[in-house]
């Protein structure tokens, strides 16, 4: 049936004498009614539009960050929804189409999205052509392009290593557990005056190409020294009461190692030696350590320093529980129950080996050197990301059901 026409107030003000009192309201009525109805359509059609807009946002922003799955039943469910009202794509598709630029903690680097060839020379003398883009994002650049990542050869298209994603990361701008590799494919090329690093870690894959990564302690307590460095070092230690000088590598502490095991004479004893000869430890800048366990002076090397600061050591940035330092690191400031005790160690011509905080007894440096300071002042408890976007996810969840369920 045909919808009266909206009403013109000047129209129905000279018309107002053929009209009917009763016709007049009836028509009035509709007016109100439809135009209610089109605000109300509106309002429902901007938050739907601002809906969708945050549903893909966040779910992409997820993908990306790595806290949703993109073939998830959630996201699934939530985008076949949609499709019926925004016309979404609801298959993984969906999210594996936005592109991914590495942990915000270690993020790509280069120009996206742009036309043209880059021409990579393996080690043998054969080249390869990759896209102009290469390394600008998360992909498996290797897949199809690199002579050992295509059908027949080994490991071969879509295995090993040529299916995993990596890219291109600012080495400086990197705090991952696992630092990047220089890169072999552009040995030339600079960013930011720098030579240009690779990161499988950022994209969430794992480096199956290169060797054995030395594993160099959490993110904002990186171990400290060298790796790789022939020769050995002289450690004196006291057994049983006795001196006794043992030969560690050259390279101790320089990475996450269990650099006691097989080494240390109560580390010889097989299936009975003590636990903490497992586990690994390194050593670290106790300026540039924000952990919640702090580090301890070592024991092995009482008169090294680092920067000028005494030597510290630490399990806890290797991940591994510190059973050591109670019962064999006596002397260490942690073990110090009162002030007294604290302030009587000394260490490098009598300098103090601990510092007392009013609560607990605390390597000197941690608690009186400045840079020490301004880490102890500036360190917060880092908040899980995780948690951060769960929050935000769960709006734009209930959001959804409120609007369109």
């Amino acid at each position: 049936a045909a919808l009266p026409k909206r009403l013109d107030p000047r129209r129905e003000a000279s018309g107002a004498a053929r009209s009917s009192s009763s016709e007049l309201a009836a028509r009035a009525q509709f007016n109100r009614s439809e135009s209610s109805a089109g605000q109300r359509t509106m309002k429902a059609a901007a938050t739907a539009t601002a809906f969708a807009f945050l549903t893909r946002t966040a779910f992409a922003t997820a993908v990306n960050a790595k806290h949703l799955a993109a073939d998830s039943p959630i996201a699934v469910s939530l985008f076949a929804h949609d499709r019926r009202q925004h016309h979404f794509r609801t298959d993984a598709a969906l999210f594996r189409s936005v592109a991914h630029f590495g942990d915000t903690r270690c993020p790509c680097i280069g120009f996206d999205n742009i036309d043209g060839e880059t021409i990579v020379t393996h080690d043998d003398g054969v080249q390869s052509t990759y896209p102009a883009d290469l390394g600008a994002r998360c992909e498996a650049w290797d897949d199809g392009r690199h002579p050992s990542c295509k059908e027949g050869k080994e490991p071969g298209l879509g295995n090993g290593w040529c299916a995993q994603s990596w890219c291109y990361v600012d080495a400086c701008n990197c705090d991952l557990p696992v630092l990047p590799m220089l890169s072999e494919y552009v040995p030339d090329a600079r960013y930011r005056g720098r030579p240009v690093f690779y990161s499988y870690a950022t994209c969430g894959g794992k480096n199956l190409w290169a060797d054995e990564i030395p594993q160099v302690g959490t993110a904002g307590c990186r171990c400290i020294g060298f790796d790789n460095i022939p020769g050995t070092t002289d450690i004196t230690l006291m057994i049983d009461g006795e001196s006794q000088t043992v030969s560690y590598p050259a390279e101790i502490g320089g990475t996450c190692k269990a650099w006691d095991e097989g080494v240390h004479p109560e580390c010889r004893k097989g299936k009975d030696s003590p636990k903490w000869c497992s586990k690994r430890w390194c050593y670290v800048d106790p300026c540039s350590c924000n952990l919640d366990q702090p580090p301890k002076v070592t024991l092995y090397l009482p008169e090294a320093t680092f920067t000028g600061k005494s030597l510290y050591y630490s399990y806890a940035t290797c991940g591994d529980e510190d059973f050591f330092t109670k019962k064999y690191n006596l002397e260490a400031c942690v073990n110090q129950d009162n002030e007294e005790d604290c302030l009587k160690l000394k260490v490098r011509e009598g300098g103090n080996k601990c510092a007392w905080t009013g609560a607990k007894c605390l390597g000197w440096e941690i608690v009186e050197h400045p840079l020490c300071k301004k880490v102890v002042q500036t360190a917060q408890p880092e908040k899980s990301s995780a948690r951060g976007f769960g929050l935000s996810l769960a709006t734009v969840l209930v959001a959804g059901r409120m609007l369109f369920f």
